[in-house]
């Protein structure tokens, strides 16, 4: 879920500095913050996301793949024949 948050010029610096401190991303920054924030509040945190796909994992076919070809390959491919398609209308 995206959030559009408005920060001052001074909390904006601050969050930066915070970020390349910790060698995170703001977004990781304030993710973090609220974790703690919420702990503070006694809210607990759904963090583990695997978790909330147990239900699902194993149980999901996604068809054949072809080990002789790599995910790249096969998206290489893709794109020749959308371009392909394209030139021809």
């Amino acid at each position: 879920m995206a959030l559009t948050v408005r920060l001052g010029p001074k909390t904006e610096r601050a969050l930066n500095a915070l970020a390349k401190r910790k060698r995170l991303s703001r977004s990781d920054v304030v993710r973090e913050a609220l974790l703690r924030y919420g702990a503070d509040e006694g809210v607990e945190a759904a963090e583990d996301v695997s978790g909330a796909w147990l239900d699902v994992i194993g149980i999901v076919d996604l068809g054949v793949r072809d080990p002789a070809r790599t995910t790249g390959d096969q998206f290489a491919r893709l794109l020749r024949g959308r371009s392909r398609a394209r030139r021809t209308r």
